[in-house]
């Protein structure tokens, strides 16, 4: 980095709490100040991660205020991110949000326009975009290697105990959370489904709550959709499934098959069809990205069974593209299109499975 980005992040939950202590490492990056409605928060969290001398805020217009910002990170309730951001946005700080930007299309349009209109930029994280396993997934597809995609899917087989639920408070309701195991948990699974294989043009889904009586959302989903490029999928997405797995993403069509699961499970083509470094590459991928390697499930056993690093990348990879004066991988229009797709299999749902073309 050229210039040193000074950071201000507004909510300390669970993930709040993460941006706390990655952003700090991240090269170019300052944590000048942290905001929470409950400031004991605040404060926990950075003693949590032995930071001292960063101020504590429980009011975002203050922090704006007070303090020489450049980024603020938006970690609050799902559905409460369109406040603190466009407060941010219209004092001319870029921002970055956790996933999703927000619940729903209309509020990430506004934010999108409030930043054009104001100068800055603003940008979503989705970490997993950033593993090698996915990378190559998605290179592969820009190299057409799979030829015409027959199916391609998604599958967020996870747990959550009650407990997740009701210690939250706002997870599990349509308000704050925007939905369930999709919207909170299946969205990064998404949003690697359409980066891989491009857009989806329709849904139909049936989805409910399963073993979670006390939520309002549906904690099982199971979509299948058609992709613009004619290709069949599925999307299945659970906080139901004990003890809960890691995340599979599918690809596979008349000159290939790859998954993504924590590594490389599998990831052949024709051999006739590739050039001989493409197939030593692929050799050395599957050699270097086992599974078995991993070192925690990426989420799927509990919402704190994750490594952060992908974070770390993600981040610094958005302000690398804002020194350039461009927009980030994962900006504003980018980070809506999974959420689309996840609004148009809720409308599905609510329509007893009948097809749903995604906005």
């Amino acid at each position: 980095m050229s210039k040193e980005w000074r950071f201000g992040i507004v909510g300390t939950g669970v993930v709040g709490e993460w941006h706390v202590r990655v952003t700090p490492k991240i090269p170019g990056a300052k944590l000048v100040a942290v905001c929470d409605r409950v400031a004991d928060k605040a404060v926990n969290a950075l003693a949590k991660n032995d930071l001292s001398g960063v101020p504590v805020y429980d009011n975002v217009e203050e922090m704006l205020a007070k303090e020489q910002l450049d980024v603020v990170t938006v970690c609050t309730p799902s559905g409460d991110h369109l406040g603190p951001a466009m407060a941010a946005i219209r004092a001319g700080k870029y921002v970055i949000t956790e996933k999703p930007m927000e619940i729903e299309l209309g509020r990430i349009d506004q934010l999108v326009a409030e930043a054009r209109q104001h100068g800055v930029k603003i940008a979503g994280i989705f970490q997993n975009r950033w593993h090698p396993a996915n990378r190559a997934l998605r290179e592969a597809a820009q190299q057409n290697r799979f030829g015409r995609i027959s199916w391609a899917g998604s599958l967020t087989p996870w747990y959550r105990p009650d407990k997740y639920y009701s210690d939250g408070g706002w997870r599990g309701t349509w308000k704050l959370d925007g939905g369930g195991a999709i919207m909170n948990q299946s969205v990064h699974a998404i949003d690697l489904l359409q980066w891989i294989v491009g857009p989806v043009k329709r849904v139909s889904a049936y989805g409910a709550s399963r073993i979670h009586a006390a939520i309002e959302v549906e904690d099982t989903l199971s979509c299948s959709l058609q992709f613009e490029n004619g290709g069949f999928g599925t999307i299945v997405g659970t906080t139901a499934l004990y003890p809960g797995c890691p995340v599979r993403v599918w690809v596979g069509g008349e000159n290939g098959t790859a998954i993504s699961e924590n590594g490389l499970h599998t990831f052949k083509f024709r051999e006739e069809t590739s050039t001989p470094e493409q197939l030593a590459n692929d050799k050395l991928l599957l050699e270097q990205l086992p599974p078995s390697s991993a070192k925690n499930s990426g989420g799927g056993s509990s919402a704190t069974d994750v490594g952060l690093d992908l974070h770390g990348q993600n981040i610094s990879a958005i302000l690398q593209a804002w020194e350039r004066g461009e927009e980030a991988e994962t900006n504003g229009v980018e980070a809506r299109k999974a959420v689309a797709i996840i609004l148009a299999m809720y409308e599905s749902v609510r329509k007893n499975g009948d097809a749903v073309d995604v906005k």
